[in-house]
């Protein structure tokens, strides 16, 4: 559905607090998590097939181009109309915290490969391992958040389908550099996309954008007193 320009700019008003509250949600449980883990006893969650996926430092490009993927796709599904934008931002901070819960349910880690060389990509990824330790693995972030951007893209009308189709394979890329710069097991991928799956049907079966009518309404209220 289009809208004109006068719609669309009210609408843009709730696109930053809504995005705040995905990214505050995403970095609230990845940290939290990080501080009660050293208490914990960690899981080993490789198994043989993960041993014969090849570590190949070059996927680091597309490991780490999801970070400007996720900072754009995330301000555009925040920047679209108040129920499908409140639905999204409820249902992502859902999926945050049902990631935290199997986090510290499930704690998991794996060994991972010294980069040898002294070529860019090998510096790229120790670089990567000495900021992210091996934690939080199950499940992946980085498919569950790239995954829940394409499945808001796709379900919107409004892109095109040449760019829903250049998400789904950037999707695709993301799942396969998880895995060969080992900084995810075979598991998390689909655990991954069973958590951001899971919560975008609870938004839609639960209508959380209630959530998020119900907040602006308080704050109405209170701005009005």
């Amino acid at each position: 559905m289009s809208l004109s320009a006068a719609p669309r700019a009210r609408t843009c008003v709730h696109m930053l607090p809504c995005f705040a509250v995905m990214a505050a949600s995403q970095l609230f449980v990845y940290y939290i998590t990080r501080l009660v883990l050293p208490h914990l006893t960690l899981h080993i969650l490789t198994g043989p097939l993960d041993a014969r996926i090849p570590f190949s430092p070059p996927w680091v490009t597309i490991y780490c181009l999801c970070f400007p993927f996720w900072l754009a796709s995330g301000l555009w599904v925040a920047s679209r109309e108040k129920p499908r934008a409140y639905r999204a931002c409820a249902s992502y901070v859902l999926a945050m915290l049902l990631s935290g819960a199997v986090f510290l349910l499930w704690p998991g880690t794996m060994a991972r490969p010294e980069p040898a060389g002294t070529d860019v990509f090998a510096a790229w990824v120790r670089l990567i391992y000495a900021l992210d330790s091996p934690t939080n693995l199950c499940p992946s972030l980085h498919v569950l958040v790239t995954y829940f951007c394409f499945r808001c893209i796709a379900a919107d009308t409004a892109p095109p389908r040449w760019c829903k189709g250049v998400v789904l394979v950037f999707f695709l890329l993301v799942c396969c550099s998880v895995l060969f710069v080992k900084q995810h097991a075979l598991i998390d991928v689909p655990a991954g996309i069973a958590v951001g799956e899971l919560a975008l049907q609870c938004g839609r079966v639960f209508r959380l954008e209630r959530i998020g009518f119900a907040i602006e309404k308080r704050f109405r209220k209170e701005g009005s007193t």
